[in-house]
């Protein structure tokens, strides 16, 4: 990955690396994730992923890490994701909070996120 690797192709890269199909990059998405390393709920002080947003496929993520850095006790970290599971998580977000149906975390934050291209000021 260099500072001008998009989100699409690098997803289309780690998809080829772990043996899938690399044109079925469309149903994937790379997704800039922000969380605290042993977050509530954590078993063993795991990493609790709190809240999530989709990056676009023309974004760079090197560069969105450089321009971006999360407050003190929190990180972040991009994730793959499956597009359909990302809309799934987002249509049970009916009040727009990104908290969901019942406060399902990070995967019901996407809904809340979309089009937007600024984290919230707590993170």
């Amino acid at each position: 990955a260099t500072p001008r690797s998009s989100a699409r192709q690098l997803v289309r890269e780690a998809l080829e690396r772990y043996g899938l199909n690399p044109d079925d990059f469309g149903q994937f998405a790379l997704c800039d994730v922000v969380g605290r390393p042993g977050g509530a709920g954590a078993a063993g002080g795991g990493w609790q992923g709190e809240h999530l947003r989709e990056v676009g496929d023309w974004e760079r993520p090197l560069v969105l890490q450089e321009l971006w850095k999360p407050k003190a006790g929190w990180s972040r970290r991009f994730e793959i994701r499956r597009r359909q599971d990302l809309e799934r998580a987002g249509d049970g977000d009916n009040d727009g909070d990104g908290a969901g149906e019942r406060g399902q975390g990070p995967q019901s934050a996407v809904a809340a996120t979309r089009g937007r291209r600024e984290w919230p000021s707590r993170w």
